[in-house]
């Protein structure tokens, strides 16, 4: 099996036709090093006008994409932005410079400027769009693309409400407890107690809730906590539970497993499943040891770190990584599909791709499902304990 990378090299050969879509997905492990000599072309900014927006053109194959990127105010926003920016114009200069030919198009964020943008990629009539848009921005967008209906992948998680055709690409924090969980129960663990910090969290510990039933398991009714004390009337399920979901606003998770535990006694085996805000205390907490984390970005180096530094001078980052995987899935599809690339049908593939950030899957109720290594708190700091699985 091949990743998106060799995969797109593969079609550019001669024979390449036999090549099935299924050859996207599995691998994950040196899908995406790079070879020796081998460096991406700089995707340098070029301003648009006197505000320094940009507005490029790379590659020059035969199937047109486009990147939208909304410029914000905020610095935090604008540097993710660029790295999924770069990422992208990454994939192209090394993977697809003649297979696709990408508009990278920003505005600012004023609808009628987001508009106008999206009316000029409707003019060259791209077939698919990777967007920083987000909220009502997609409204705008659509204005402007009158009626063309073109699939999108937003770096957006799955929380987010996007409209029809728009398809999220970023896991979130409640995506990663879905897969450190469904790791429990392949442990053993049956039946769970999730612990969430507010009601909006608790919202969100709901997907958690629902997967972790869809994979066959129990799940006790969701536990608001309440001055970092278990509900009394929590506690009566405390002792069923062989697995407790630790939502990531819960402060000092130790101390509440600690209060919990001394107040009911725990199933023996439990496992704890949390996420990568662990704090150095959590870490050094001796309830949390042996705590199973999922986590997305491990790899991101071993794959695109080398050239991604030489084009940009800096370590690639998990956005680089998304940027690359967004803009690679579509160099891999079109260069299998052409114009026909972008259907539901072949953006949800059961198959799934491999990317940078590991398989990743766009499935069919408009989420993105990513999966992940497993880490286990030990010693005060995350441990690897086991390579992402090669398919979903």
């Amino acid at each position: 099996m091949v990743g998106i990378e060799q995969f797109t090299r593969s079609f550019l050969r001669a024979g390449a036709s036999a090549l099935l879509l299924a050859a996207l997905s599995s691998c994950q492990t040196d899908d995406f090093k790079p070879n020796p000599g081998e460096g991406g072309a700089s995707a340098a900014v070029t301003p648009a006008n006197d505000t320094g927006l940009y507005n490029q053109t790379l590659g020059s194959g035969s199937v047109k994409v486009a990147y939208l990127g909304v410029r914000r105010a905020d610095q935090p926003s604008r540097q993710a932005d660029s790295e999924y920016r770069d990422g992208a114009a990454l994939a192209v200069n090394t993977l697809g410079s003649d297979v696709v030919k990408l508009t990278m198009l920003e505005t600012t964020e004023k609808p009628d400027a987001i508009e106008a943008a999206a009316r000029t990629l409707a003019r060259q009539q791209v077939s698919f769009i990777v967007t920083t848009a987000r909220g009502a921005e997609f409204e705008a967008v659509q204005r402007g693309l009158g009626g063309l209906q073109v699939p999108m992948v937003a770096f957006q998680t799955n929380e987010a409400v996007l409209p029809e055709n728009v398809y999220p690409f970023v896991s979130s924090p409640t995506d990663s407890l879905i897969e450190s969980a469904s790791f429990a129960m392949a442990e053993g663990a049956t039946h769970a107690v999730i612990l969430a910090s507010s009601p909006a969290e608790k919202a969100q510990a709901d997907r958690i809730a629902s997967q972790i039933k869809a994979f066959g398991g129990k799940v006790e009714p969701i536990i608001e906590l309440s001055g970092g004390t278990l509900p009394a009337k929590a506690l009566n399920s405390w002792s069923k539970a062989d697995m407790v979901v630790l939502m990531p606003g819960i402060k000092s998770p130790g101390d509440v497993l600690k209060k919990a535990d001394a107040a009911k006694p725990p199933r023996p085996g439990r496992k704890i499943v949390a996420s990568a805000v662990l704090t150095a205390q959590d870490l050094s907490e001796p309830k949390l040891t042996g705590s199973i984390v999922c986590r997305y970005d491990q790899n991101v180096q071993a794959r695109i770190g080398s050239r991604y530094m030489a084009s940009y001078g800096m370590p690639a980052s998990a956005q680089a990584g998304y940027g690359f995987d967004a803009m690679a899935m579509a160099i891999g599809l079109a260069g299998r599909f052409r114009e026909a690339a972008f259907t539901p049908e072949q953006l949800m593939s059961p198959n799934g791709f491999s990317g940078s950030l590991g398989v990743f899957r766009l499935e069919g109720d408009r989420k993105v499902r990513r999966n992940c290594d497993i880490f286990k708190v030990a010693k005060g700091s995350y441990v690897f304990f086991q390579k992402a699985p090669p398919t979903l």
